[in-house]
């Protein structure tokens, strides 16, 4: 791509009116943030950085040719959709990269940059803030347990230059459980290190852009000096190119250079060479010759970890952000699924109440909770009864029984409230489920706890126990 043509007059970021389309962008940039998966939001949009008003034209900058491209061939049609909507001047958004731009131009926007961020500062904009975990991605924040223990001590071997099993080195497992946090903290500890060895990472599908570009440019020496000059080459998500014939013959070709020279490599994908069924053969034979280690879930300790870990790196820029270990078990006992989706909770839980200036209660987790997971159909009143029943330690008989002592009666009347409250059934059905009493007496049971639990804190704290009982049932975490 040909260096633009700058005009004579080039208005940057001084003036009111341009201060106003930044702030556009701004917006834009949330807009797409809804529009897109959270990888893809990160991977292709965030980088993207306000630079100029040329001519008219809003001129956005990426990082790297290869977002210009992905920006302008996936998003740009988007971008300037929301740009219309949000701009009265008709402007239109154009996006280039940074080595694109003449060299005042750069010059000139990161000053602006750095005038803005200046004042920002001095205005006291001291908002929470949830910061990015990109840069966290090292050995330090990675919470190991027999899930990755393995993993984690090849890549440690591999980082420090030690022996590994073999230059191929093929990490495996489901979607979040860490395979990328193995990687970029083998970068890190290589960065770090000060050594004059290299690392390179890059996912399958920055290297299938890439190469499509190069074979545009009927030129793909750069691709090829970046990774076969690695000591160490990193690549994410394997799966991305299966079934691409033409880019996994060059991945092969590559992968093979780096290993003849004495390199590294590491490589992660979410299932085992032997499943991914469109993966070249010749492929699959290299990558079987290798190490193949598999990453599992994480177990419930494991969870537990990882949630304070996540809980605690918030603290750092949010003092005030206390998890306590009632709001972390409630977490753990809901999220089964991998490291990611606890990372998820726990900045769900953040935004709803420190973000905002409101203190964690357990209402809140649980209601992140939920947003996570998405809402869980009505409960049955089987599920009601049984949630009570773990929560007061009574049985279903004695819920069903004509015993008028507190110990009983008390769990039974929350538990009919709960089922007028979170079912579906009549008063006279409810009535049926415990004992064929009268709904009459299921409508006193609701309507007493109804004016009691205004002013009764301890009835609503067993209420809000027998509601997360309800929750863990359905979602099976009570097994």
């Amino acid at each position: 791509m040909t260096k633009q043509q700058q005009p004579d007059v080039l208005e940057l970021m001084a003036d009111s009116d341009n201060q106003t389309a930044v702030g556009i962008w701004n917006s834009v940039v949330e807009d797409l943030r809804k529009d897109v998966s959270a990888s893809i939001f990160n991977k292709w949009i965030e980088g993207l950085e306000f630079v100029a008003e040329v001519d008219g034209v809003i001129q956005i900058a990426a990082a790297t040719g290869i977002q210009r491209d992905r920006v302008n061939s996936d998003f740009l049609r988007r971008i300037n959709q929301l740009w219309m909507e949000a701009d009265r001047s008709s402007r239109r958004v154009a996006v280039c990269c940074w080595t694109d731009l003449s060299a005042d131009v750069r010059e000139l926007a990161e000053e602006a940059r750095l005038e803005r961020e200046a004042s920002q500062k001095d205005a006291g904009l001291g908002e929470p803030e949830l910061r990015s975990t990109g840069a966290s991605l090292t050995f330090d924040t990675l919470v190991v347990a027999e899930s990755n223990r393995v993993a984690t001590t090849v890549a440690r071997k591999i980082a420090a230059n030690q022996p590994s099993p073999s230059q191929t080195v093929y990490f495996y497992g489901p979607h979040g459980v860490g395979k990328t946090h193995l990687l970029k903290s083998i970068e890190a500890e290589i960065a770090k290190s000060g050594s004059d060895r290299t690392a390179v990472f890059m996912s399958a599908e920055e290297f299938m852009v890439a190469f499509v570009e190069g074979v545009k440019r009927r030129d793909t020496s750069d691709l090829k000096t970046r990774l076969r000059s690695a000591d160490v080459l990193l690549i994410d998500d394997l799966q991305a190119i299966a079934g691409m014939g033409g880019t996994q013959k060059e991945f092969f070709s590559n992968i093979r250079a780096v290993v003849a020279r004495g390199g590294q490599v590491v490589i992660t994908a979410d299932a085992s060479p032997s499943q991914l069924n469109s993966l070249n053969a010749r492929v699959r034979e290299e990558l079987q010759g290798g190490a193949l280690i598999e990453v599992g879930l994480p177990d419930e300790e494991m969870r537990r970890r990882i949630v304070r870990m996540k809980a605690d790196m918030i603290a750092v820029e949010n003092p005030e952000f206390d998890l306590s270990e009632e709001a972390i078990d409630l977490i753990v006992s809901r999220v089964k699924g991998p490291g990611r989706q606890l990372y998820g909770a726990v900045c769900n839980v953040f935004t709803a109440t420190t973000f905002i200036g409101n203190p964690v209660t357990l209402d809140d987790v649980s209601a992140a909770v939920r947003r996570q997971l998405g809402d869980l159909k009505p409960p049955t009143i089987d599920q009601v009864k049984r949630a009570a029943c773990q929560v007061f330690e009574i049985t279903k008989t004695d819920l069903e029984s004509a015993r008028r002592s507190r110990s009983v009666a008390y769990p039974r009347q929350i538990a009919m409230f709960l089922c007028r409250k979170l079912t579906t059934r009549s008063l006279p059905q409810i009535g049926r489920f415990f004992g064929n009493r009268d709904h009459t007496t299921v409508l006193y049971a609701v309507r007493k706890l109804e004016d009691l639990v205004k002013s009764d804190a301890a009835l609503r704290d067993d209420i809000e126990r027998v509601e997360r009982a309800i929750e863990d049932i359905q979602s099976g975490s009570d097994r």
